[in-house]
């Protein structure tokens, strides 16, 4: 009996790690599809732009549709890292409560090295950094940035804007922020979670 619990409970092991890695690789994936999205937009939007080709619908619409990219590619990249997140806890939380290893033993919860390679000013050495974060940050930076070539172009139409440039790009810039923020405050949370009311909260505390 006692090889039997043992055996199963390495299949729930691998069982768990397996979902994680699956986790991982469809989000490299969708993240490709995002690459390829806005670059095709920045380039299209710049190329005929550039050329002309563009009436005020249509430089609108464009502006328009990366901005609505970029806000899915933000949304993906924030539910990527809370399931990440929770993968590594269950994963840390399995190896402690289920199989009984050590803490040296565990593979989510031992760092080799930890001051090793961490160096925030060397040009050619390594840090402690999140890269998820930095995905995060990256994606809310173009959608911003997408908000504020939208913005600017409709407001320095404006009388009160015409002659002042850079008051026109720092509203912009707030004002995109700012409809970022409470859009993802408010569609996600309501239209975009994840049915999980009726799963159990294992409320783990991180050692």
């Amino acid at each position: 009996m006692k090889k039997e619990r043992n055996i199963k409970k390495i299949k729930q092991y691998e069982l768990l790690i397996n979902a994680r890695n699956f986790h991982y690789d469809n989000f490299n994936k969708w993240m490709t599809y995002y690459y390829v999205a806005i670059g095709a937009l920045f380039v299209g939007y710049y190329t005929m732009k550039s050329g002309n080709k563009l009436d005020s619908f249509g430089e609108n619409s464009l502006m328009l549709l990366g901005f609505v990219v970029g806000l899915f590619w933000y949304w993906s990249c924030k539910g990527y890292y809370y399931w990440n997140i929770n993968f590594i806890t269950l994963v840390n939380n399995f190896e402690k409560e289920i199989l009984e290893l050590d803490k040296e033993e565990r593979v989510y919860f031992v760092f080799a090295n930890k001051k090793t390679q961490n160096n925030y000013l060397s040009p050619i050495g390594g840090a402690n950094i999140s890269t998820s974060k930095v995905t995060i940050l990256f994606s809310f930076t173009i959608t911003t940035l997408w908000g504020v070539l939208f913005l600017f172009n409709n407001l320095k139409k404006l009388p009160c804007l015409q002659n002042c440039e850079w008051v026109n790009i720092l509203l912009s810039l707030f004002l995109s922020i700012s409809i970022v923020l409470i859009i993802s405050s408010l569609i996600p949370k309501h239209f975009l979670y994840s049915k999980i009311d009726h799963f159990p909260d294992l409320k783990i505390k991180h050692d």
